[in-house]
């Protein structure tokens, strides 16, 4: 309850507060002539602004009047690349965001993310040309990252804070939010990891008649996992759930896997019993062996199967690595690996930011603009860089 009250506090402050606190620093006048049906209330809340500032920055306004000219303080970003002279298209274009933005914030509080996304894209696409839209990058990553859709929430927040007109406050929540995405994304990782990994152990214990049986039984139906319900993941399952769907899954492989076995097993035992009954027909001129015999013969075959399977195990354990000149030891070693199978599991050990590929740059507000020499919408890495020029291109999880 408290996250959700503050995702609200959140959209529904961001605005105003964003404003208040660049109140009397980088503020500019423009004009605009009041029309038909408007009040200054209206024209507060079109704004973002309060009366009292309509009523500071227009001094001596002591009636209001359809034709009049009145003076609407706005915060220098949302004049970028354009001149005062444009004011009433200026105006126009930042009560459209803020009007897009309101609306995309009341229906992520109802719980609608995917519509809310698609609304948050859509007012950056209408305005991103002029406006940072930082409020509207902000409600597209809360969107992801309420879906956990981690990848995606996480690029969106670094999109957040490489905007060089975000407020502070609002590029440190996007820091900390980032960072949570990234814990959660890597847990899911461990989690698929570990749920394969299981499944692979548990298949390599029955592997070689597992296989064989599979062959034994062509045309017979395969192994399904366990479906899930609609619209769940395995990123998107509690604790209870994926534990109960991995045990599930193990149970059911195990399962089938040793039906498989045990039929083979059986059509192995036969194919053995009838073929030394055969030979020893052929070597006693057509005597039949005792049954004591035939189960001997399939036993001495069955401890054959087994000691040839130990010596397999030994040598992929690294018992006959000297005799078999491999070295087993790795400079590599000494580094503690995740459940993923690598030191680093963002960047698998490539050592790469996973961000920008290597490159420091990143996709950026979507127009058709080169702000920092790099090409046409590309702004610096969120990940490997300082938000200001080009990044190292270097994971910077384990650097």
């Amino acid at each position: 309850m408290r996250r959700l009250y503050f995702i609200k506090v959140v959209f529904t402050l961001l605005l105003c507060l964003n404003f208040a606190k660049s109140w009397g620093q980088d503020i500019v006048n423009l004009r605009h002539i009041v029309q038909r049906g408007e009040t200054i209330e209206i024209l507060a809340d079109k704004y973002k602004l309060t009366t009292d500032i309509l009523k500071t920055v227009n001094l001596g306004m002591d009636t209001f009047y359809t034709g009049m000219e009145v003076l609407i303080p706005v915060d220098k970003k949302y004049m970028w690349l354009r001149s005062e002279d444009d004011n009433e298209i200026i105006l126009k274009d930042i009560a459209g965001y803020f009007s897009e933005y309101q609306e995309a914030s009341r229906v992520f509080n109802t719980g609608d993310y995917k519509k809310a996304d698609k609304l948050f894209e859509s007012t950056i696409r209408n305005h991103g040309k002029y406006l940072p839209c930082e409020e509207a990058y902000f409600g597209r990553a809360m969107c992801d990252y309420n879906r956990n859709k981690w990848s995606s929430a996480i690029e969106g927040f670094a999109q957040v804070i490489s905007i060089d007109e975000c407020p502070e406050e609002l590029r440190e929540q996007s820091r900390s939010l980032k960072a949570n995405a990234e814990e959660k994304r890597e847990a899911r990782n461990q989690r698929t990891a570990n749920f394969f990994s299981g499944l692979f152990q548990a298949a390599a214990e029955v592997g070689t008649a597992y296989m064989a049986a599979s062959q034994a039984n062509v045309g017979q139906g395969s192994y399904n996992y366990p479906s899930m319900s609609q619209g769940k993941s395995l990123g998107s399952m509690s604790n209870a759930e994926f534990t109960n769907y991995v045990n599930t899954s193990l149970y059911q492989l195990a399962n089938y896997s040793m039906m498989q076995v045990e039929q083979q097993w059986k059509q192995e035992e036969i194919q053995v019993k009838t073929g030394f009954a055969s030979t020893y027909r052929q070597l006693h001129d057509g005597k039949e062996p005792s049954a004591d015999e035939v189960q001997a013969a399939y036993n001495n075959y069955m401890q054959n199967k087994v000691n040839a399977y130990k010596t397999v195990q030994q040598a992929s354990s690294g018992m006959y690595d000297r005799e078999l000149g491999i070295n087993g030891s790795s400079s590599n070693d000494s580094k503690k690996k995740t459940a993923s199978g690598f030191v680093c599991s963002v960047c698998r050990d490539s050592h790469v930011c996973q961000t920008c590929n290597g490159s420091g740059w990143q996709s950026g507000m979507g127009d058709n603009h080169d702000y920092y020499g790099a090409g046409i919408n590309k702004i610096p890495c969120g990940n490997c860089s300082n938000g200001r020029s080009k990044g190292d291109g270097i994971c910077h999880y384990c650097k």
